[in-house]
């Protein structure tokens, strides 16, 4: 047994392992945000650039057209009906072509905007619903307006909002009251669009109307929910109801992941997920919207292990993991949280690594190696300690999964991640517990033996 001062000693050894910890883990989540403020920044300078591009290379070819149309009308009479109808349409397809043009250069400030208050998945929002109309991936005139106004009128209220402690904004009046013309905006492409129309029209094979319509539901909760939470809450609801219809033409779940007119989700921009968020806040007692989300969240992760994304993917498996034990807005763990989480939810992620990676990933596949290392996974809940720690076998199972290198532990950005460099185990690697040294892996593992008995 240890005595006073060696058990002294080693209680100081761990306060030094966790406050290193925890600081390389704030390193790494602050890395993490630049990339993503950089991405984003990056995004919208693109986009804008292309839209200024595409602008000038289809208003050029406008003009010419109408130029032509206007020498022709001068040679027949007869004709002169059938051209000006032309040249009205030109002119009128110009007038759209300049609106929508305008509105994507606005949308890209909004979303660079965004992103320098950390507003970042808000930001891909949208600047996926620029990229979208500027590649001229929906015909409608209609479905377009509503789209850029909705996702125009959903970042603005991100950036006025009074909650947002980071919003420090010297032009907050100036943002208000773009804020409320997109408000304009929006209602009166609402109004051109014709919802209730666009609902009756809609048929099994239309995914982008179905699909505009959840994310028109969206705005138009999240725009309700500061003043009526009751209205919100039934917007909401519709765009689950739209949701659900749309799903019903997919052929597996997880093409909602590869729909090339994609409204919904592309990377950070998932309006689904946002959603089930959002009636959670509201109507926290049903546990239905918990279960859809998790649900939501576990075929993205299958989809990005399908797309070989590992880093992405295990980015996805904490977010499941935090969802799953209803943490709420904090982000991390505690022992309690892994105590009781939930053993079937645990199995399938574990499934779903060791499926997708031919078992080379997996917390199955940790535990055999961790095991195999000299550990033991005896754990007191009540004391909250092992019962027979092994440093040494520790050492010799991060050394084995690849999380340490020559006595160097690794930087998350240092690991391979991929199937031909990654040592076996080496996914996943993110487990949300803040205790000191690599060690929150031993948990969870031993979590696994138990819901295995």
């Amino acid at each position: 047994s240890l005595g006073f001062q060696d058990l002294e000693f080693l209680a100081a050894s761990r306060k030094k392992e966790r406050e290193e910890e925890l600081a390389e883990t704030e390193r790494l989540a602050e890395l993490e945000r630049e990339r993503k403020e950089r991405e984003a920044a990056e995004k919208a300078r693109l986009i804008e650039a292309e839209a200024k591009q595409e602008a000038e290379k289809q208003l050029a070819t406008a003009k010419k057209r109408m130029t032509f149309g206007t020498v022709v009308l001068s040679i027949s009479l007869g004709f002169a009906v059938i051209f000006g109808i032309a040249a009205f349409k030109m002119n009128q397809n110009l007038a759209n072509m300049k609106q929508n043009v305008a509105k994507v250069k606005e949308l890209s400030k909004v979303a660079s905007n965004l992103q320098q208050i950390n507003q970042v998945n808000q930001a891909n929002q949208s600047l996926n619903i620029a990229g979208l109309v500027l590649q001229e991936k929906i015909e409608n005139q209609a479905l377009k307006e509503a789209l850029l106004d909705s996702s125009l009128v959903l970042g603005y209220e991100s950036l006025t909002d009074k909650k947002n402690d980071k919003n420090i904004d010297k032009n907050i009046t100036k943002q208000e009251e773009k804020y409320k013309k997109a408000k304009e905006n929006f209602n009166k492409s609402l109004k051109n669009l014709n919802l209730s129309e666009l609902e009756n029209q809609l048929d099994n094979n239309n995914s982008s109307r179905l699909a505009t319509l959840v994310y028109v539901y969206y705005v138009k909760g999240k725009l309700a929910e500061n003043s009526d939470e009751a209205k919100a809450l039934s917007y909401y609801k519709k765009a689950v109801d739209k949701y659900e219809r749309l799903k019903t033409q997919l052929k597996s779940p997880l093409e909602l992941f590869k729909l090339d007119l994609n409204i919904l989700y592309n990377g950070n921009a998932d309006i689904v997920a946002a959603l089930y968020r959002q009636l959670q806040d509201l109507e926290s007692s049903n546990t239905v919207y918990t279960q859809s989300l998790k649900q939501h969240l576990l075929n993205e992760l299958d989809y990005l292990m399908q797309e070989k994304r590992w880093r992405e993917a295990d980015r996805k498996n904490l977010q499941f993991i935090l969802t799953s034990a209803g943490t709420g807005q904090r982000s991390f763990l505690s022992l309690n949280d892994v105590k009781n989480f939930k053993c079937g939810d645990l199995k399938q992620l574990d499934k779903l690594w060791v499926k997708n990676s031919q078992g080379h990933f997996g917390y199955s596949i940790q535990k055999k190696i961790y095991l195999s290392t000299g550990n033991s996974l005896d754990f007191d809940w009540e004391k909250r300690q092992w019962r027979n720690w092994n440093s040494s076998g520790y050492n010799k199972f991060v050394e084995s999964v690849g999380w340490k290198r020559g006595g160097k532990r690794l930087m998350y950005s240092e690991l391979p991640m991929n199937l031909f460099e990654s040592k076996v185990g080496e996914l996943p690697y993110r487990y949300g517990l803040y205790i000191g040294r690599i060690r929150e892996s031993s948990f969870f593992l031993q979590r696994l033996v138990n819901c295995n008995r």
